[in-house]
């Protein structure tokens, strides 16, 4: 049988699990970490698998997408996946955000 799945195509975490976890995730209820890793809405997205293996966990801090047109957007997603779920932000990443969008 022949897969119909792109082998370049992985969900992207924005907000990425483990720095998550290290943000304060490590205090949510399964149910919460489910949700969020699960958030089609805001912090799950399409990726190049390549893209989506040189991201890593890192932050806008170390990392923002090949495509420079995106990195306003995805910087902006990324602090707003981080007000939505309460987790902590490096000052590195709040200034990724603001060189980006400049």
């Amino acid at each position: 049988m022949m897969s119909t799945a792109l082998p370049t195509s992985y969900g992207l975490h924005v907000f990425p699990l483990s720095r998550a976890w290290d943000a304060g995730a490590a205090t949510w209820t399964l149910e919460q970490r489910v949700n969020f890793a699960n958030d089609t809405d805001i912090n799950l997205i399409a990726s190049q698998g390549k893209a989506n293996q040189s991201k890593s966990d890192k932050g806008p801090d170390t990392w923002l997408p090949p495509n420079a047109a995106f990195h306003c957007d995805y910087a902006t997603r990324y602090l707003t996946v981080a007000a939505k779920y309460q987790l902590a932000v490096t000052s590195g990443d709040v200034l990724a955000a603001r060189n980006s969008c400049s």
